[in-house]
C-alpha cells in the first residue's frame, strides 16, 4: 500500500488536478470554520471526572510493584 501511495511520479494530470482540487477545499474549509481549537460545550457533557479513589488505588498498585520488586531481590541475595 506504500508503493501505492508514493506514485507521486506517475500521477495522471487527472490525478494531479484532482488533488490539486481537493487540497483547495481542505484549505478552504479549514478557513471558514476558523479552525477553533476550543471543543463544543455539548460535547463536553457528561464527561467521566477521575474520582480521587481512581488515584489512590493506583498508588497502591505502585506501592503493590514495588514491593514486589524489592522482596525478590533481597530473597536472591
Amino acid at each position: 500500500m506504500g508503493l501505492f501511495l508514493r506514485q507521486d511520479d506517475n500521477r495522471s494530470e487527472l490525478q494531479s488536478k484532482v488533488a490539486a482540487d481537493l487540497q483547495q477545499k481542505l484549505h478552504q474549509t479549514s478557513a471558514l470554520e476558523g479552525e477553533s481549537s476550543q471543543p463544543d460545550p455539548k460535547f463536553l457533557e457528561n464527561q467521566h471526572q477521575t474520582r480521587p479513589a481512581g488515584v489512590l488505588i493506583g498508588l497502591m498498585l505502585a506501592i503493590l510493584v514495588g514491593l514486589v520488586i524489592y522482596m525478590l531481590t533481597t530473597v536472591q541475595r
